[in-house]
């Protein structure tokens, strides 16, 4: 097989020494037309090459990410955040205000007390779909039998995704879930070491919410309203009347009385938390309220911790007793 290649090599050189002998020894007026004849037949060859050599350089490269970028939107992200917590601060300052020139400043001295109630923030992890696969498997169940872990003490038939925390915790049905100031969603079911939340986007979640206007007073939060979730990735605002002044950009914080929600279950953070951004408005003709599109500021695919809002007894109130 390799005399075969190696005596076709040798007919191939020696039929180009043959052929260039020709050339040579042709007169100039048959090699001329010969070089032009081969010239016209290789020319659209040679021009599609050149083309596409043309084109490729035209083609625009994708670019590796510019660290300045993300360094710049990263600050932006946290300068918007730390602007939405003055703007509350603001507002709370002005509520104050509004209050004792409506009721007045006591003449007597009054002392401050602790509140009965206080917030308490647990934080917990949203497991990820191999934990929970492996949960359903019952592989982590085979290692818990002795100390007492059973099936029952997580949520596994759930839909919904999981955080690491249940009843052992504290934790009960209709809590909410926070990503820094930014709401998540709710707890839904509630096992002795799992809970399963629904994400504000989903068509079960229900949560009062108010529309927050900026004016030269400052911030101005509008009436109550309920929102809920579309399963789209997006949310609507509903039961906002026409007296209200809605526009595309406005930003969406919880109510100040959450209807859904028994007054043992209400927030006592004592601020509102941020839901988003109105990203569509409309009024239709003769409507009795607003068309309203709310796009979150976080989704929980977004993030892999949270922090759970529990009510608890104030510490300071148990050492005083």
């Amino acid at each position: 097989m390799k005399r075969e290649t190696r005596f076709s090599e040798i007919k191939l050189v020696l039929l180009a020494l043959l052929v260039s002998g020709c050339l040579y020894a042709l007169p100039s007026v048959y090699s001329s037309r010969l070089y032009h004849l081969i010239r016209d037949a290789a020319r659209p060859g040679l021009i599609l090459v050149q083309q596409i050599k043309a084109w490729e350089s035209t083609v625009v490269k994708p670019e590796s990410p510019d660290p300045r970028t993300e360094q710049l939107e990263r600050q932006l992200n946290e300068s918007e955040q730390a602007n939405r917590r003055l703007e509350l601060q603001t507002l709370q300052v002005s509520e104050e205000l509004q209050r004792l020139k409506q009721t007045g400043v006591p003449n007597y001295q009054t002392h401050s007390s602790d509140r009965l109630l206080v917030p308490d923030l647990l934080e917990a992890q949203i497991l990820g779909e191999s934990a929970i696969s492996l949960l359903r498997e019952g592989q982590f169940l085979n290692q818990g039998r002795e100390q007492g872990v059973f099936e029952s003490s997580f949520v596994l038939e759930s839909d919904y995704p999981l955080i690491d925390q249940g009843t052992a915790q504290g934790i009960k049905a209709g809590y909410a879930l926070y990503a820094g100031q930014a709401v998540i969603g709710k707890i839904d079911e509630v096992g002795s070491w799992t809970s399963s939340l629904i994400p504000i986007t989903s068509v079960k979640y229900r949560g009062s919410a108010r529309i927050a206007r900026r004016t030269e007073q400052g911030l101005q939060l509008g009436t109550d309203g309920i929102l809920v979730g579309l399963g789209e990735g997006k949310c609507e605002l509903l039961q906002i009347p026409p007296t209200e002044s809605i526009q595309v950009g406005q930003d969406v914080y919880t109510g100040e009385v959450d209807r859904e929600l028994p007054l043992s279950m209400q927030s006592t953070l004592g601020q509102p938390m941020y839901y988003g951004r109105v990203i569509e408005a409309e009024l239709p003709r003769g409507a009795p309220y607003w068309k309203i599109i709310v796009e979150p500021a976080v989704k929980h695919s977004e993030v892999k911790q949270v922090s759970v809002l529990r009510q608890i007894i104030n510490p300071r109130r148990m050492l005083a007793n």
